[in-house]
């Protein structure tokens, strides 16, 4: 089993400088068997783990947490006065290939969201254009008036109008900006690589260079 000790007089394998992190802030266990445990110390300003599903920070207790290699891990605060990084920077402090990978693999996950969301905002409008297209043109043809005044020509004309009114109203309620921009809220809380060396957020190109710009680590 080993433990590391996570802060500014940690035992960990890159310096935490942040001043909103206390001296020995939070811990980490891995057991015989590969589990991760998180624990804060008792910090004065807390620890967090990301959620994978929503990007929203998670407080930690001293009861600890089970986490792994990719967990994103804040102690104090995600700015410059704390610190941030990967799980897996307590073994492997300048190589960032996982990292890279998975903030491609998120990247590929919006845009299947975003394509998704603008296609269904795609058909909505076809939906609205063609009904409304459809029922000008036909209120052109001769003796559509008269084949209305029978019941079952009254019945189905009724129903399109219906359809008409339903494609409308879903384009009303369907709001394809706001989604959008939801989506882009989230991506934000994912498209992080922070190099704990200097808290710098490591961009793509950086990643593959495997070089920080900032401490060149």
């Amino acid at each position: 089993m080993k433990t590391i000790t996570l802060g500014r007089n940690g035992d960990q394998s890159f310096s935490i400088t942040g001043a909103s992190v206390s001296g020995k802030h939070a811990s980490v266990t891995i057991n015989d068997n590969g589990k991760w445990v998180l624990r804060d110390l008792g910090s004065t300003n807390g620890t967090f783990v990301r959620d994978d599903d929503t990007g929203n920070l998670i407080a930690v207790g001293q009861d600890g947490v089970i986490i792994n290699e990719g967990s994103f891990i804040v102690l104090a605060a995600d700015n410059s006065t704390g610190c941030c990084f990967y799980g897996r920077q307590l073994l492997n402090p300048s190589d960032y290939f996982e990292e890279h990978r998975y903030m491609k693999q998120k990247k590929a996950e919006f845009d299947r969201m975003e394509e998704t969301v603008s296609l269904k905002a795609m058909l909505i409008r076809k939906g609205i254009f063609y009904s409304m297209l459809i029922f000008t043109l036909v209120t052109f043809i001769p003796g559509v008036e008269e084949w209305c005044n029978n019941t079952l020509g009254a019945n189905l004309f009724m129903l399109y109008r219906g359809l008409s009114l339903l494609t409308m109203g879903a384009s009303t309620f369907y709001d394809a900006q706001g989604k959008k921009a939801r989506i882009k809220k989230l991506r934000k809380k994912f498209n992080q690589c922070p190099n704990p060396e200097c808290d710098h957020r490591l961009s793509a190109d950086n990643i593959d260079n495997m070089k920080c710009p900032r401490c060149q680590k």
